[in-house]
């Protein structure tokens, strides 16, 4: 045999190899969008060995779905509904809802008690679940139900442990500001569990990225856009989470004023003067507390608080002067900021 016959036994012998190596590594991307899903549009995109990642996403969504049994406010047969209508007796402690509410608990130490989740009646006075209902024309409430409301306000006064929580008669408490976000990192370990090589689920107000060989590049959305997508700035994130919380989200506007769903618990009204806060942090739980406890505080005292968490990062677009100005933590020149 010549040496041009050996080279080309080499070099097919090469090529096969590889060819055999990718046929045995390759991957199958997929994308699916569920519309309804913890009120709002959850997309999930991911990686895996399987042909079946399309059965995998399906068991993905099912997965996240089973979590609003425990979450949701205004379904009468959920964990957090039968705690908020136990009228001051104690009820079973919920295992996932035990980690959530002492991330609550922190986070209320950390903001000196302005995030509180026994915020839902104020909630509810405002009638931020009922927008969007024809029916329903929002006005602001009077300040008398307000102080009302109010008593009936104050994390402080639950009594809780692994086994068991009791709220005050009269009180009742949403996990809005947290939830999404446990039900992402949940779902992130869910398709690490079942082999997924990579990932992100998008739901709206947050995301969390998995197994990225590259960095994403993320775009903050304008606060005064309307419906239009048009961003204000934008920074890269790996693997990760993040979450947004914005006056934009969830509010109506009466009298050339606009009020917003994120409440200070000890005046009953919308925080004023704060626009959005975007949170990066490795748990979407965290993230999702964050952006909300955060934009209860001024900007400035919200950048120092969030040094006693060195894995995260935030931005901040607030009024000063009649103009959106920012304030930005400063690991966020390492993500790649850019104002736009």
């Amino acid at each position: 045999m010549s040496k041009k016959e050996i080279i080309s036994l080499i070099l097919l012998a090469l090529v096969i190899a590889y060819g055999a190596w990718n046929w045995f590594n390759r991957s199958y991307s997929h994308t699916r969008a569920e519309p309804d899903l913890m009120d709002t549009v959850v997309t999930i995109s991911a990686s895996s060995k399987s042909k079946n990642i399309g059965a995998q996403i399906d068991s993905v969504f099912a997965f996240m779905k089973s979590f609003e049994a425990i979450f949701n406010d205004y379904d009468s047969t959920s964990w957090v509904s039968k705690v908020n209508s136990a009228q001051g007796k104690p009820v079973p402690m919920d295992p996932h809802a035990y980690e959530l509410l002492c991330l609550a608990d922190s986070l209320y130490q950390l903001t000196d008690g302005y995030f509180d989740i026994s915020v839902k009646p104020l909630y509810d006075l405002w009638g931020f679940s009922r927008l969007g209902d024809p029916d329903f024309d929002p006005v602001p409430p009077d300040s008398l139900a307000l102080q009302e409301a109010l008593k009936n306000v104050g994390f402080k006064r639950i009594r809780y442990n692994e086994k068991r929580i009791t709220l005050p008669k009269g009180m009742q408490i949403t996990f809005g500001a947290l939830a999404k976000g446990y039900v992402l990192d949940q779902a992130r370990l869910f398709m690490e569990k079942l082999g997924l090589e990579s990932g992100q689920i998008d739901c709206t107000s947050g995301m969390t990225f998995f197994g990225q060989k590259r960095a994403q590049v993320v775009g903050v959305r304008h606060p005064r856009a309307g419906v239009q997508a048009q961003t204000i700035g934008s920074f890269k994130i790996k693997n990760g989470s993040l979450s947004t919380s914005g006056d934009y989200q969830n509010y109506f506007e009466h009298e050339g004023k606009r009020y917003h769903h994120i409440l200070n618990p000890k005046t009953g009204y919308p925080v004023d003067g704060v626009f959005s806060i975007t949170v990066i942090h490795p748990s979407a739980a965290w993230s999702d507390g964050l952006s909300t406890a955060l934009f209860l505080l001024p900007p400035a005292d919200a950048i120092e608080a969030l040094k006693i968490y060195p894995q995260s990062n935030s931005v901040i677009f607030y009024q000063e002067q009649d103009k959106i100005v920012s304030l930005k933590s400063m690991g966020m020149k390492e993500l790649d900021w850019h104002d736009e």
